[in-house]
């Protein structure tokens, strides 16, 4: 094989025992890599309905047929598990060295089962695969984890990724960090590592499979190079300060963006985040292997005390732990990422859980004696860290917030649940659904719920905002005329439809949706030759946007299993029941009823029923006829 190692590590805590797996070719052209790999398997080899806490939950840290080879976009890797945030489907993508380290292992995927009975780290050196005592390791941070583990090891050629307190904690938000910062962040799949007792995969040595066209390899990222200089997008996340100084795109007009736990649209300290003044803490860029983008920046809030390695940012910190809180201090918001990066949480959750926890204290649902004497009003700056910190070590309330915005909603009642915004469990992003409707549909009906690469934003498509050359490659997927961002109906899903299968493609090969099709560089036939210049396969674009779907389907069929129903695609309330309150889209609400008819369309062209369940032509179509005993319960369940 090329690019690919052909073998699945499979690794038992509870006996401290390995095995190998070794799956054939067309196996690998059904499940490329990424969920679509990780999903598999949790269908596989797990029962239904277990808690994402069981021993018998999986964790699976999974390269693709193509991902970890030196190219653009490609120092990618997947962690999937069942949720304990949707008790659903879980996945997080995270960037950097690790993904490049996962290909070397020997191994296409790790996948842990059982409990260890002490804490332990897992080592793999040249496809030898250890587990170690980790009591040394249990209680530190995420940073020092890995330069202790670093130092044993010999510090070159060493990767390491672990989790911090959170995830000791069983934090149900809590990450997985790699390279000290870069975020596997959404899901809680930091919660489950904790849960198993590992602290830390360290990865050591090893050579990647031999690519079928290195000198096709290398033409592919030279010509990206020179591409991307010309695209406006790929360049603005390049060029420092990066894709985190994006508030001042939220202009008076487009409300973009969600403030104050998205009682508000326009941020009146906006000013506060532009981009030049992210450009004051800048330290670097925090490159990826064989990847030009750059997307991940060092910002430094203070760079005397704080080593740069930990203070990586990504997009989706600077709102929610920003605007969404009410904080008007930048320099606060990077050490809140700081701290994220150290503890292992998830700044999207995290930044939702506390304006759910803000909102209710400022409609009088919380109180201090509720808060350990906090004052929690919106842009209330000086109880940000602390509260991080007692969330991490569930400590006091953050005992209760460690449980993510549904449980703590149930827990505190009296209306809480109104504040709560989450789909399946599963906090909002940044990102208004009311401005952005195919956004909006996505986080309805997502498998892993709300996410900010859901599919190409709105914004690139509407008639007044956007990218100049958003049509260029979106005509090539049938997407021909720009359309309002604020537009719902059903004549607007097939849009969302092909943007979401596009970058679902990428999931499952693991394949940076910063680089792809169709507002970056790479186009969806350029994707299908890079596929072929790895694994000599002769493939097609057909073939890439097949993974995609795929995907989405086995992940529907994962969570029907585990007993979700239509009921549980829907947005939270406030978004049909409250308006947009500034500029150009004022009041633009999301008519629950039209909404719900554009997610009926999606089903059907889907091929799925009334109840959401896949048809059995469907399960033909994407090679999953081996689910059926599982639809038919499904059905029986779910009667039409």
């Amino acid at each position: 094989m090329y690019g690919y190692n052909q073998k699945i590590a499979h690794i038992d805590l509870s006996n401290k025992s390995s095995k190998t797996e070794k799956m054939d070719e067309n196996w690998y052209r059904i499940y490329a890599g990424g969920g679509l790999l990780g999903a598999y398997f949790l269908l596989r080899d797990t029962p239904a309905k277990i808690d994402a806490f069981d021993p018998r939950n999986l964790l699976i840290f999974t390269s693709s047929i193509i991902a970890g080879n030196d190219g653009p976009g490609l120092a990618n890797y997947s962690v999937v598990t069942k949720s304990p945030l949707s008790q659903g489907i879980g996945e997080a993508k995270s960037e950097g060295a690790w993904g490049r380290s996962l290909k070397r292992s020997g191994y296409d995927a790790l996948i842990f089962c059982g409990k260890a009975e002490t804490p332990v780290y897992i080592l793999i050196e040249n496809e030898k695969i250890s587990i170690l005592d980790a009591e040394f390791l249990w209680g530190k941070d995420t940073n020092e984890t890995t330069t202790l583990l670093e130092e044993r090891y010999g510090n070159e050629d060493v990767e390491v990724a672990a989790i911090g307190q959170a995830g000791e904690n069983l934090v149900r938000y809590a990450s997985i960090i790699s390279s000290r910062s870069n975020q596997a962040m959404r899901l809680g799949v930091g919660s489950v590592m904790g849960s198993k007792n590992v602290k830390a995969v360290v990865l050591k040595g090893g050579t990647s499979p031999p690519v079928y066209d290195g000198f096709g390899l290398n033409r592919i990222g030279e010509q990206f190079v020179e591409s991307m200089e010309t695209n406006e997008l790929s360049m603005w996340q390049k060029e420092p300060p990066g894709f985190s100084a994006w508030i001042d795109l939220s202009d008076d007009e487009t409300a973009y963006l969600g403030v104050n736990n998205f009682n508000d649209n326009l941020f009146p300290a906006r000013k506060n985040y532009s981009r030049d003044l992210f450009s004051n803490f800048y330290e670097g860029d925090k490159s990826c292997p064989g990847c030009p983008n750059d997307c991940i920046k060092y910002l430094n809030p203070d760079p005397e005390k704080i080593p740069t390695e930990v203070t990586g940012i990504h997009q989706e910190v600077t709102g929610t732990m920003g605007p969404n809180i009410g904080n008007k201090n930048l320099k606060l918001m990077l050490e809140s990422n700081v701290a994220c990066n150290l503890l292992g949480i998830d700044p999207v959750s995290l930044g939702f859980t506390l304006s759910f926890a803000m909102d209710c204290f400022e409609n009088g649902i919380l109180t201090k004696e509720d808060t350990d004497g906090m004052e929690l009003n919106f842009g209330n700056e000086e109880n940000i860290l602390p509260l991080i910190e007692n969330i991490a070590t569930r400590k006091g309330f953050g005992d209760l917030l460690a449980e993510g915005t549904k449980r703590a909603s149930e827990k505190i009642g009296n209306n809480a649940i109104n504040f709560a915004l989450h789909v399946k469990g599963v906090e909002m992003v940044s990102f208004d659904p009311r401005s952005q409707t195919n956004l909006g549909l996505g986080y309805a009906t997502a498998p892993v719920g709300p996410k900010l690469t859901i599919c190409e934003h709105d914004w690139d498509f509407d008639l007044e905002a956007g990218w100049s050359h958003t049509l260029e490659g979106s005509r090539t997927l049938g997407i021909l005329e720009r359309v309002p961002m604020n537009y719902v109906g059903s004549d607007k899903v097939k849009n969302f439809k092909v943007l979401n299968n596009i970058w679902s493609a990428c999931d499952a090969l693991n394949l940076s949706v910063f680089a792809s099709a169709p507002t970056r560089v790479y186009t969806v036939s350029k994707i299908a030759e890079l596929v072929h210049v790895i694994t000599g396969w002769k493939t097609s674009s057909y073939e890439f946007m097949k993974w995609g779907e795929r995907r989405n389907q086995i992940m529907r069929i994962y969570n029907m299993r585990e007993g979700f129903t239509t009921e549980d695609d829907r947005l939270p309330d406030k978004f049909y029941k409250e308006s947009i309150k500034t500029g150009r889209l004022k009041d633009s609400v999301i008519n629950e009823k039209e909404f719900q008819e554009t997610i009926n369309t999606y089903y059907e062209m889907m091929g799925w029923d009334k109840s959401g369940i896949p048809l059995n032509g469907t399960l033909y179509n994407y090679e999953l006829e081996w689910t059926f005993p599982m639809i038919k319960d499904i059905r029986a369940r779910n009667p039409v």
